[in-house]
C-alpha cells in the first residue's frame, strides 16, 4: 500500500462477473461479493496476470445472513460472512458451519485466532474464539457505529458513530468502555501499525455539509513498548540496515539482490517504530536503486559487445512497465538505444546477405535457406522481442525478393553471337551448313522368275529416294550374274555421282518471343539435355506439360536461334508405319521413286529437331520400331531391312501432357527407358508474397502505357507497385494510368492462377470440382488484348472463357471461381 506505483487493475472472467463489495484478501484467495448474491473467489497468482479466471462461487442467499456487511478470511479455507439478518461460518464451497445471531458493521476483525465484531443487532462487543468454537468476551456496545478497528496488538478498539462525530475505545483485555472521544469519529476510523488513529469528523457550514479527514497521534506505542526497549530495537535495526547496504553496494548481478537477508530481519520487526519503518524503506530504495543501475550497466555492456539480444530487450520493457516516474524515462531511452542497435544488427546482416546473394546469382527462393547468411539472419530474428521479429521477418523477405528477381533478370538472357547462342549459364552452338549433296547407290530387287530361271532387277536410288533403271542396259539379270556386278555398272553409278545433285536444308524462320526469366530458363534446361544428347549419340528429350503452355513455342525459339530446321511428327493412336518410313509414287516426267516420310528426311537432314509431338499416344507397333532409334543405335529400320541411320548432329525431342492427367496416355515404358524427361510448367505467379512478373511481361505488350516501356523499367514499376520493393526509377516511372493497367494485369494472371490450380487438382483427383478447361497462355494473351475495351479483368475472363465451356456446371464453377477471386 506504501508504493502506489505496485498497484494494478484486472479483469474478471466470466459473464456477469462484477464486484459490488465484500473485498478480503488471504491465503492464496480472494474473495468478493457479486450480484446475485453470490461470492466469487480468484486465486491471488491470478492477479499477476492481465485476466483473471475465477476458482469458484457460491451463493449467500438462503443462509440467513442477509444484506452482506462484512466479508473476512479465516485460516484453514473458512469465510466469515455478516449481514443485516445474522452472521455465518461457512467453507469456500459455501457449506455451512456455523449460524449467528450477530449483526455486525463492517469490517469484523481478527487479531490472532479472535474475531472482534461490533454488534448492532443486540448492541454488543464480540471477542470470538473461532478456533475453540468460545465466545471470549462480551462487551456492551454503547452506540450505533457504522465501522470499527483495532489497535495493533489487539488490545483497544475504536468504533466510528454512524450519524455524529464520536469515537467509541474500547479495552479489550480489561472488557470495559472507555469512553468516548467528543468531535471525531464520524462514518470511519483506520489505526495505523503506529498506533496512529485516521479518522472523520463532519462539519456544517454556510456552504454546506464538509467532511475532514483528521490523524490523532496517540501513546499506545509507548504504553506498549518502553522508550528503552524502543531504541534497543531501532540500534539493531540501523546495524542491520548497515550490513544491508554493504551488501548492496558490493552486489554485481541482480540474482544477488532478488532475496536480501538483511531486508527480511528488518520486515520481520513487528514493532511499529517510524525509525524502523524508514529504514526499511531506504533499504528497499536503495536495493530498487542498485537494480536499476546494474540492469542498466548490463545492457550498456551488452550494447558495446554486441551481444544484446531480444531477450534482454523485451525483460527491459517488463522493467518498464512496473518501473516508477523516475526510472521510467531513463529506462525508456534505453529502451530506444537498443531497439536502434538490434536494427542497426539486422541491417548489417541484411547487407551481408544481399552482397553474397549477389555472388551467387541464386535464382531458387527455396535454395536461398540453406546458405549461412541466411540462417545466420534467421537465428538472430528468432532471437527479437516478438513484436520486432514480424518486421524483420519482412525485411528479410524483401531482402530474398529484391535479390531473387534481380538475379533471374541478370543470369536469364538470351545472347547471340556468330559461333554460338547462350541461354543462362549455359551455350550451344549454332548450326551451319551448306546444301547437302545427294549420292546415289545401286541396290538388286531378285524374287523375279523368267524363262531361263531367277532374275534380279538393277535399280539406281537416290538418297531422297528418287529411282532410275537403267536403259541403254537392260536391267534383268540372272541372279548368278549378279553375285559379282558386272563393270558396267560401277561406271554407270560414278557417272551419276558426278552429276551435282544438292537439297537445301530447311532455313527456320525468326521467331519474336518475350525472353522472360522464366522462358530462358526453361531454353537453359532444354541446353543441357540436348547437349548431352548429342554428346553420347543416345535418347530422346521428352517435354510434359499442360496444354497451352507453350512446349512447341520452345522447341520453335530454340531450333530458330540455333539455326536448326524443325521436322515435327503429328504422332497419334492410329499412326502406321507407313506414315513414318516411305511410299512409292510414279512421276511420268522422274520416273517411279519412293517418297520417304518427313521422319526419315529430317534424320538424314545435318543438325535437325526432330519434335514427336503427343509422343505417348504411338501405337505399340509403332513404339517398337522407334526403339533403335532412340537409344545408342541412332536408327529406322524400314519394311525391306533398309536402315537409316540418323545424322550424328540431328536432335530428337518429345512432347505430351502430365501423365497423371485423367484421359492422358502413359509414356510407353520401352520410351521411358530411352528418355529425358523435362516438365515445363506455366510462368510462376506466387510464392508466398513474392508475386513473378514473367507471364504480365509478355501480356503487357497489348497494353498501352506498358508496351511503351521496356522489359527492365517494366519489371522496376511491377516490383514497386506489386511487390511493395520500390526504386528510385520505379517511382519515377509511376503513373495513375500505368498503376491502373498493372493492377489489371495482376487481377487477370490472379484468375488465370486460380483456375489452373482448379484444373490441376481435378485432373490429379484431388478435387471433385470438375474443371476441364485449361487455362493457356494463348487465353491470357486473348483475354490481355481486350482488358483495354472492358477495364475489367472478371469480365474480360468471363466474355473470352466462359463461351469455351460445354458443361453448365463447369461453366457454373468457373464463373464462381473468377468472380470470388
Amino acid at each position: 500500500p506504501q508504493d502506489p506505483g505496485s498497484w494494478r487493475a484486472h479483469r474478471l472472467s466470466g459473464e456477469g462477473v462484477r464486484p459490488i463489495g465484500g473485498l478480503d484478501a488471504g491465503g492464496d484467495v480472494v474473495a468478493f461479493a457479486g450480484i446475485g448474491e453470490r461470492i466469487h473467489l480468484v486465486p491471488l497468482n491470478q492477479l499477476e496476470g492481465g485476466q483473471a479466471e475465477l476458482r469458484g462461487s457460491f451463493s449467500f442467499r438462503g443462509m440467513g445472513v442477509g444484506d452482506l456487511r462484512s466479508l473476512r478470511i479465516l485460516p484453514e479455507g473458512l469465510i466469515l460472512l455478516g449481514g443485516s439478518e445474522g452472521t455465518v461460518l461457512c467453507t469456500e464451497k459455501g457449506e455451512v458451519i456455523g449460524r449467528f445471531d450477530w449483526k455486525p458493521v463492517k469490517p469484523v476483525l481478527l487479531v490472532k485466532d479472535k474475531l472482534i465484531l461490533a454488534d448492532t443487532g443486540s448492541s454488543r462487543v464480540l471477542l470470538y474464539d473461532y478456533r475453540r468454537e468460545n465466545l471470549v468476551a462480551d462487551l456492551p456496545l454503547e452506540h450505533e457505529p457504522s465501522s470499527a478497528d483495532v489497535s495493533p496488538d489487539g488490545s483497544y478498539l475504536f468504533t466510528a458513530d454512524s450519524s455524529t462525530n464520536r469515537l467509541g475505545v474500547y479495552d479489550l483485555r480489561k472488557g470495559i468502555f472507555l469512553g468516548f472521544l467528543e468531535g471525531y469519529g464520524y462514518g470511519v476510523v483506520k489505526v495505523s501499525a503506529d498506533g496512529t488513529l485516521y479518522t472523520t469528523r463532519r462539519e456544517e457550514t454556510g456552504e454546506g455539509t464538509l467532511y475532514i479527514l483528521e490523524k490523532l497521534e496517540t501513546n499506545l506505542l509507548n504504553f506498549l513498548f518502553p522508550p528503552e526497549r524502543q531504541r534497543e530495537i531501532l540500534r539493531s535495526a540501523e546495524g542491520t540496515y548497515r550490513r544491508l547496504r554493504s551488501r548492496v553496494r558490493s552486489a554485481r548481478r541482480e540474482e544477488e539482490l532478488e532475496s536480501v537477508e538483511e531486508l527480511e530481519q528488518l520486515r520481520k520487526i513487528r514493532v511499529p517504530l517510524r525509525g524502523v519503518r524508514e529504514l526499511v524503506r531506504k533499504a528497499e530504495e536503495e536495493i530498487r536503486e542498485k537494480r536499476w543501475k546494474i540492469l542498466t550497466e548490463d545492457l550498456e555492456e551488452k550494447l558495446r559487445s554486441g551481444t544484446l539480444k531480444g531477450s534482454d530487450l523485451e525483460a527491459l520493457e517488463e522493467r518498464i512497465e512496473k518501473a516508477e516516474e523516475p526510472y521510467r524515462e531513463a529506462l525508456e531511452k534505453l529502451k530506444a538505444k537498443a531497439e536502434d542497435h538490434l536494427r542497426e544488427r539486422l541491417g548489417k546482416l541484411l547487407e551481408e546477405t544481399s552482397s553474397v546473394l549477389k555472388k551467387l546469382e541464386i535464382t531458387h527462393l527455396p535454395e536461398t535457406e540453406s546458405l549461412p547468411e541466411v540462417r545466420r539472419v534467421r537465428d538472430f530474428i528468432s532471437l527479437l522481442p516478438r513484436r520486432m521479429q514480424e518486421e524483420a521477418n519482412r525485411e528479410l523477405q524483401k531482402t530474398l525478393h529484391r535479390q531473387l528477381l534481380e538475379a533471374r533478370t541478370r543470369v536469364f538472357t538470351v545472347s547471340l553471337s556468330d559461333r554460338e547462342v547462350r541461354f543462362g549459364r549455359e551455350s550451344f552452338p549454332r548450326f551451319r551448313s551448306g546444301p547437302r549433296r545427294l549420292r546415289w547407290r545401286f541396290r538388286i530387287e531378285g524374287g523375279i522368275v523368267g524363262p531361263e530361271g531367277s532374275l534380279g532387277r538393277v535399280i539406281f536410288e537416290r538418297e531422297d529416294g528418287l529411282l532410275l533403271e537403267p536403259r541403254r542396259f537392260g536391267n534383268l539379270f540372272p541372279e548368278e550374274e549378279l553375285r559379282r556386278p558386272p563393270p558396267w555398272v560401277g561406271r554407270y553409278l560414278r557417272k551419276l555421282n558426278a552429276l551435282l545433285s544438292e537439297e537445301r536444308s530447311p532455313t527456320p524462320e525468326p521467331l519474336i518471343y518475350e525472353p522472360t526469366p522464366w522462358f530462358v530458363q526453361n531454353l537453359e534446361r532444354f541446353t543441357v539435355l540436348v547437349r548431352e544428347q548429342l554428346e553420347f549419340g543416345e535418347g530422346i528429350l521428352i517435354l510434359e506439360g499442360d496444354t497451352g503452355v507453350g512446349k512447341n513455342f520452345l522447341v520453335e525459339v530454340f531450333a530458330s536461334l540455333t539455326g536448326r530446321p524443325l521436322f515435327t511428327v503429328a504422332c497419334n493412336s492410329r499412326m502406321e508405319k507407313e506414315d513414318v518410313t516411305y511410299l512409292y509414287e510414279f512421276d511420268p516426267r522422274r520416273g517411279t521413286r519412293r517418297v520417304y516420310s518427313d521422319l526419315v528426311r529430317a534424320l538424314r537432314t545435318p543438325g535437325a529437331i526432330v519434335y514427336f509431338d503427343e509422343i505417348n499416344t504411338l501405337p505399340p507397333s509403332l513404339v517398337k520400331m522407334f526403339n533403335p532409334l532412340f537409344d545408342y543405335r541412332r536408327r529406322l529400320i524400314l519394311p525391306q531391312g533398309e536402315a537409316v541411320r540418323a545424322h550424328r548432329e540431328v536432335l530428337l525431342v518429345g512432347g505430351m501432357n502430365p501423365q497423371n492427367y485423367l484421359g492422358v496416355s502413359e509414356l510407353p515404358q520401352d520410351i521411358k527407358s530411352r528418355a529425358d524427361v523435362l516438365y515445363i510448367d506455366y510462368p510462376p505467379f506466387q510464392e508466398g508474397d513474392l508475386f513473378y512478373p514473367d507471364e504480365a511481361m509478355i501480356l503487357r505488350n497489348h497494353l498501352p502505357s506498358l508496351a511503351r516501356l521496356g522489359a527492365e523499367d517494366f519489371l522496376l514499376l511491377w516490383n514497386t507497385l506489386v511487390n511493395d520493393l520500390p526504386t528510385d526509377r520505379g517511382e519515377h516511372l509511376r503513373t495513375p494510368e500505368r498503376e491502373e493497367e498493372v493492377r489489371l494485369l495482376f487481377e487477370l494472371l490472379r484468375i488465370a492462377s486460380r483456375i489452373r490450380t482448379a484444373y490441376r487438382l481435378y485432373q490429379t483427383q484431388q478435387s471433385e470440382e470438375p474443371v476441364e478447361f485449361v487455362f493457356s497462355l494463348r487465353d491470357s494473351v486473348r483475354c490481355a488484348r481486350r482488358l483495354r475495351r472492358y477495364r475489367s479483368a472478371k469480365r474480360a475472363v468471363l466474355e473470352t472463357v466462359i463461351p469455351k465451356i460445354s458443361s453448365p456446371l463447369e461453366k457454373e464453377i468457373v464463373a464462381d471461381m473468377i468472380e470470388r477471386v
